[in-house]
């Protein structure tokens, strides 16, 4: 009888990066919040979830960058460098993205209510008379993603944990201030205001 090859746990390096303020995810009421964890959670393979919270929770995202319909951010793992994680979320045509536009400021009380770091629900139903996802949707047709993620790490699953936690320390960023929401999807909370 052969004995199964046993290795030992491989711990990450400790980082003093953006840690995640609430590990379950209650600390936040918001909708949005509630949604985008949702969204996030819904991706899992295994038991990456978990660990990618672990990270996050661990403060193991040492550095986020916000672009243009993307996330790129630096997760220290076991290795001495940090992995690179990006996430690129699908953008509207732009002929979609100026009609959602001009809905947002034909009603310039939800253009306040987001400046107050609210978002309100009639915003996503504006992505949604348009086709569109405003939160992390799934598979859109063969091959098209409406979010991909990538990571330097030698992990075969997508997204992995080092994903997982950038998007869930990302998330604590969006139940704070929602227009993030729209800037990941083409439209600048600046460009709304008349």
């Amino acid at each position: 009888m052969s004995k199964k090859k046993q290795y030992p746990p491989r711990k990450p390096r400790y980082a003093a990066g953006i840690r995640l303020q609430d590990p379950r995810g209650t600390a936040s009421r918001a909708w949005w919040a509630k949604r985008w964890l949702d969204a996030v959670s819904a991706k899992t393979l295994g038991g990456r979830f978990g660990r990618g919270r672990a990270y996050a929770i661990a403060g193991q995202v040492v550095r986020i960058a916000e672009l243009p319909g993307r996330i790129e951010a630096d997760v220290l793992g076991v290795r001495p460098d940090p992995y690179r994680v990006e996430i690129a979320f699908r953008q509207p045509a732009a002929d979609v993205l100026e009609r959602i536009a001009a809905r947002l400021r034909a009603e310039p009380m939800l253009v306040a209510r987001m400046m107050a770091d609210e978002l309100p629900t009639e915003v996503e139903g504006f992505f949604r008379d348009e086709g569109c996802d405003l939160f992390p949707g799934g598979k859109l047709a063969a091959g098209v993603y409406d979010m991909t993620t990538s990571c330097s790490c030698p992990d075969y699953a997508n997204p992995c944990k080092h994903s997982f936690a950038v998007l869930l320390v990302y998330g604590e960023e969006i139940a704070r201030h929602p227009a993030k929401l729209l800037a990941l999807r083409g439209i600048q909370l600046d460009s709304l205001i008349a």
